[in-house]
């Protein structure tokens, strides 16, 4: 039995109700509106039809999409705060909350309860609990303000005082931005224009100290609350940041200085020296000059490490001494300096400084631990429109190689710009390929006699430019760029192939080919002049490998390497003879002539060159053929241009000779015919009376 009872009607129960309440479809449309609406502004008829979406402020949009996605599948969502419009007092706090019917067949609705939070939050303000948070908000670190939406202070918390001086009730109605350091008032009042909504506007302005002392770094957090009911305003923390900024500023140095002597290092260097090509122009040029400093090790050695550091700091201060506020001076490293120096007009202004520089650091240096003197090789680059930071380094730590090889040599090699070593390096890829490397023969004949002994192999590059270049111009490219070595490996095949192809007519004659420090360091090496001298029928005393003694004291460090003194006993147990090239130039060690099974000496022609009027020179080439004789070794004498120099090698006893006297380096095509020409007495050379003498040598 249905027990019907009468009571008031839903509708104007519902229209009793104190709070909002509403009904949206599934398109969020709203579809009814209790006339609790109206009590609150809201004009129904303006709204049925409208999306309630319309209603809330778009910063809580996103939230209250969130709570209706999670209403799916459950009759009742969960409670959500949002502002609200209100037609004439701007955002209203609401606090929504959801109930589900929209499958119900009757309903088909979502219906919303919508409570008017903003004067009980006003209460809960005005509670009990506001002078503990006043408390806890005077006493943090860190100021808080409120700040009104025509950008005044309305309280701000003690923290003010403590670290600026500023008394709080005095700033009270101030302009926020008057806080700022004269000049930085419009960073404050654009963060404030910024109007982000809730997120966090942040800016970083110099704050006026009370005493009008010096200025203090702060951060400001600024959070527009202006459309909040309670707030309606602004939410400002300032933060302290003088120990952030030190801290900062500490780990700056440390990243872009030199530790122990405080100069800028490599990473200011490269900067400073990028914003000077930006500003360099054609008359107003950027120079560098790479010092590097000479004898520095053995100050380490003698004194000990801590009179190395004094050392480098005063190097570091002479060097600041003689440039301009306006250059810079940096350590790159070790015992390495670069001098960055701007407004050269041409490349005698920058060479005038870097010999100043070299005798500004010769001068002797007093330490603690005693007296060092010193040198330094110094490289300079001078800029260029199309320089680079990277090309300008490589260019002046170049030159400075360049300076200290010429020292140690006694000649200076040819200096290039680094993008024509790059350019020759890149040109110099395939050309062995391309057949562009062609060994020439260079005869060597007994100095006695002028029988024909053998023949020295030399590199000479056919360019596809049309130019022919000695090894001077391109080998030591070469072997920066690794093709060294395969250059080296083709000469010694075609040198092979060119004796061998002159069959009977070479009778006995050996060729010899030069090998570097990387070609010995390769553990291949002594199959691959196996395999050479297999494939071209030779036997192992018809070739010779030069080598400097430079070469054999380098010790490899890498895996698959074998060190230079290995491959040479393993050559010689081949039966491959060893000449030792230039000696009297390096170290010219009795020891290694011993351990490297030498055959030959060649004696420089640095030495040839003064034999005839320089009487050191002759006692020198006199000293190395009776140390050569005294060990049973065989000398060769180089780059022999005159007959009275040939009349003195053989007074001395020298056992053979080359040169352009006896004969220039023979391209492959001229080899065959010059032999027999020379065997047959032909041509010959001109002896030591300086008459024309005939190359009787039979075979």
């Amino acid at each position: 039995m249905t027990v019907e009872t009468e009571g008031p009607d839903p509708a104007r129960l519902l229209d009793a109700i104190a709070d909002v309440v509403m009904a949206i479809d599934a398109s969020v449309r709203v579809v009814y509106m209790n006339a609790a609406a109206e009590l609150r502004g809201w004009r129904r008829e303006d709204w049925i039809g409208c999306s309630a979406l319309d209603m809330i402020h778009p910063d809580d949009l996103g939230l209250a999409m969130s709570s209706m996605e999670t209403m799916a599948g459950k009759p009742v969502g969960s409670p959500i705060e949002v502002r609200v419009i209100h037609p004439t007092e701007g955002w209203h706090l609401f606090e929504l909350l959801g109930s589900n019917h929209l499958l119900d067949d009757q309903l088909g609705v979502i219906v919303l309860s919508c409570r008017d939070l903003s004067e009980r939050r006003r209460w809960e303000v005005a509670g009990g609990e506001v002078a503990r948070f006043q408390a806890i908000v005077h006493h943090s670190s860190a100021v808080t303000m409120l700040v009104d939406v025509d950008g005044r202070i309305q309280s701000i918390s003690a923290a003010i005082t403590r670290l600026v001086g500023h008394d709080p009730e005095r700033l009270a109605g101030t302009r926020f931005s008057s806080l700022a350091a004269p000049g930085h008032e419009p960073v404050l009042e654009e963060a404030l224009r910024h109007r982000a909504g809730r997120m966090l506007t942040t800016v970083e302005v110099p704050v006026r100290s009370a005493d009008a002392g010096a200025p203090r770094p702060f951060r400001f957090e600024v959070v527009d609350l202006c459309d909040d009911s309670i707030v309606a305003g602004y939410v400002v923390t300032g933060y302290d940041v003088t120990e952030l900024h030190s801290a900062r500023d500490a780990l700056h140095e440390l990243a872009t200085h030199d530790a122990l002597t405080g100069l800028p290092n490599r990473i200011a260097l490269n900067q400073r020296i990028g914003d000077a090509l930006v500003r360099g122009s054609a008359h107003d040029r950027v120079g560098l000059l790479f010092v590097d400093l000479d004898r520095f090790k053995p100050v380490n050695d003698l004194f000990g490490h801590d009179a190395g550091d004094e050392l480098l700091v005063a190097v570091a201060a002479r060097l600041t001494s003689m440039v301009r506020s306006t250059d810079m001076v940096a350590r790159i490293g070790g015992d390495e300096f670069v001098v960055l120096t701007t407004g050269i007009a041409s490349r005698q202004s920058i060479e005038e400084l870097a010999r100043r520089v070299e005798l500004e650091l010769s001068e002797a240096f007093t330490l603690r631990a005693g007296v060092a003197t010193i040198s330094a090789s110094v490289g300079v680059a001078l800029a260029e429109t199309s320089s680079t930071v990277s090309s300008l380094l490589a260019e002046a730590d170049q030159a400075m190689y360049h300076v200290k090889s010429g020292r140690r040599d006694g000649t200076a090699p040819k200096a290039r710009r680094w993008t024509e070593r790059r350019d020759l390096a890149s040109s110099l890829v395939g050309a062995v390929e391309r057949g562009e490397m062609v060994a020439y023969l260079q005869p060597v004949v007994r100095t006695t006699d002028l029988q024909l002994q053998g023949f020295e192999s030399l590199v000479r590059w056919h360019h596809p430019n049309g130019c022919i270049l000695p090894p001077v111009d391109f080998l030591d490219v070469a072997f920066e760029a690794g093709l060294g070595t395969g250059i080296d490996v083709a000469m010694a095949d075609q040198a092979c192939d060119l004796l061998a192809g002159l069959g009977d007519l070479a009778g006995q004659a050996w060729v010899s080919v030069n090998m570097s420090a990387s070609d010995l360091a390769d553990s291949g090496l002594v199959a691959m002049i196996n395999g050479t001298l297999t494939r071209h029928g030779l036997q192992p005393d018809r070739l010779i490998v030069e080598v400097t003694e430079q070469a054999t004291l380098e010790r490899s460090g890498i895996r698959e390497q074998t060190s230079p003194h290995v491959t040479l006993r393993e050559l010689a147990h081949l039966g491959v003879q060893i000449a030792l090239d230039d000696f009297g130039t390096g170290y010219s060690s009795l020891t290694h002539l011993r351990m490297l099974k030498v055959h030959t000496l060649k004696i420089d022609c640095s030495f040839v060159g003064g034999i005839v009027a320089d009487s050191t020179d002759r006692s020198l080439v006199a000293a190395i053929v009776s140390l050569a004789r005294g060990l049973g070794l065989h000398t060769v004498a180089e780059g022999v241009e005159l007959p009275e120099q040939l009349r003195v090698l053989r007074e001395l006893g020298c056992d053979s000779v080359q040169g352009f006297h006896i004969c220039e380096p023979l391209a492959p095509a001229q080899l065959r015919d010059w032999v027999e020409a020379y065997r047959s007495g032909r041509i010959g050379v001109a002896g030591a009376n300086g008459a024309a003498q005939s190359a009787v040598a039979p075979v």
